[in-house]
């Protein structure tokens, strides 16, 4: 193997968009995935939403009270398993220390500038490789059911994203965007609109950008179980496989919550810890009156998606470590939150047909991704977009792919540096 030639760990979202990236700037590059297949793992069936517009991180201090509130609990929108307590201990007290609102503003405002930024490419790539996966442009719609909640989201967008071309609505407007929500209508007070955003499916995405790596030159191993990044004198000299020792100078670390695993052999300390989310799949092929907007619903943390003739709910941040434990409690949970949401469209769809999946999201500390190099000379990381993982995929691998050749980056780098840590 060329020397000169990139290793990437990790064919999900970050490491396709990386390597794509890289092979864009004129460089080669070997992509490392350990599973079966690429974006297999987390990336295989998240909610299916690209929202900069909604790219707020989960310490605020109202998602730091449902953490606290859902310990020990299966049926509760964000759980934290006691179990987990130990190994989350010092990750979870840097998370808290950036819970004050001040932060969440702060953090807020930087994962929106990279979410638009990231949308902007997502677009470029859609339109140049004429990419189809399952996607659409007609916003996404979020619902409240109190007052309060919406006034103060309202507040919280028009502070973050002044110039965002939302549209806020009361019951009679939720039915009108999305009719077929009219049936809870009576249940809401209002909603947001945000025509920016968009849908589609990660998994399709992935596959695509498997084949423009590949026609560009890149190598994608599959099944392939990384045992070590080989350092010696602070500079990187290769990767040791399942297969073989692979000689390179340069390793892109890009796999999700695994990374913190992989970094933690060479000394490294990454703040990114899995936070385990949940969705279901229904097919909806032959029914007549679908949804047509994906509908985020704040007060269950909960995500019902469209996608041409499917139908996907996503939630639950579970903070249980590696665990792959399915609890019964959050299948049920799952079906109750459609059903509340869409009881109509429920009572058509065959529930013994739905394709449960979970994965693990790579959540920081301080909600913000790590990007770039570390203090080892040759070893970059892409990691830590959590539940923004497809939001934010095309903007940090474009962000990484500048630092690693040294090209001044399109939008502030600085937040994001994997060096605040690494």
């Amino acid at each position: 193997m060329d020397d000169k030639q990139i290793v990437i760990i990790g064919g999900g979202l970050q490491g396709l968009a990386t390597a794509n990236a890289l092979l864009d700037r004129g460089e080669s590059v070997l992509i490392l995935e350990k599973g079966e297949d690429t974006g297999s793992a987390t990336s295989f069936a998240n909610a299916g939403m690209l929202t900069p517009s909604q790219s707020t991180p989960w310490n605020s201090p109202s998602d730091i009270f449902k953490i606290i509130s859902g310990i020990g609990k299966k049926d509760s929108p964000m759980v934290l398993s006691p179990r987990a307590i130990p190994s989350l201990f010092f990750w979870g007290l840097k998370f808290l220390r950036n819970s004050t609102q001040k932060r969440f503003l702060k953090i807020s405002k930087n994962c929106i500038d990279l979410a638009y930024y990231s949308s902007s490419l997502t677009k470029e790539i859609r339109e140049k490789e004429g990419f189809e996966y399952d996607n659409n442009e007609n916003g996404t719609l979020k619902i409240f059911r109190s007052q309060e909640a919406l006034d103060r989201s309202v507040e919280i967008t028009k502070m973050l994203d002044p110039g965002a071309p939302i549209k806020v609505l009361d019951s009679k407007g939720i039915s009108l965007a999305e009719p077929q929500l009219e049936p809870i209508a009576n249940q809401l007070v209002g909603g947001i609109f945000y025509p920016q955003d968009e849908i589609g499916d990660a998994y399709k995405f992935c596959k695509l950008l498997e084949e423009l790596v590949r026609s560009k030159g890149g190598r994608i191993l599959v099944n392939t179980d990384i045992k070590k990044i080989l350092v010696h004198k602070g500079k990187v000299n290769g990767v040791i496989t399942d297969r073989a020792i692979l000689q390179t100078k340069r390793v892109v670390v890009a796999a999700g919550s695994w990374s913190h695993l992989l970094l933690k052999q060479v000394g490294l300390r990454l703040p990114v810890r899995p936070v385990k989310g949940y969705s279901l799949t229904l097919d909806t092929a032959g029914i007549n009156d679908k949804p047509e907007l994906a509908v985020v619903d704040e007060s269950i943390h909960t995500v019902v998606t469209p996608l041409r003739n499917r139908i996907r709910i996503a939630g639950t941040a579970e903070f249980s470590g590696f665990n792959d434990d399915i609890h019964p409690k959050r299948i049920a949970y799952l079906n109750e939150m459609l059903k509340s949401i869409y009881p109509k469209l429920y009572s058509q769809l065959d529930l013994e047909e739905g394709r449960l999946w979970y994965g693990f999201r790579p959540m920081s500390a301080d909600g913000l991704p790590f990007l770039g190099k570390t203090k080892i000379d040759g070893l970059y990381v892409n990691s830590g977009q959590g539940h923004l993982g497809w939001t934010l995929a095309m903007g940090s691998a474009s962000l990484v792919a500048d630092l690693i050749v040294n090209k001044p980056t399109d939008i502030d780098s600085s937040p994001y540096l994997a060096s605040r840590s690494l």
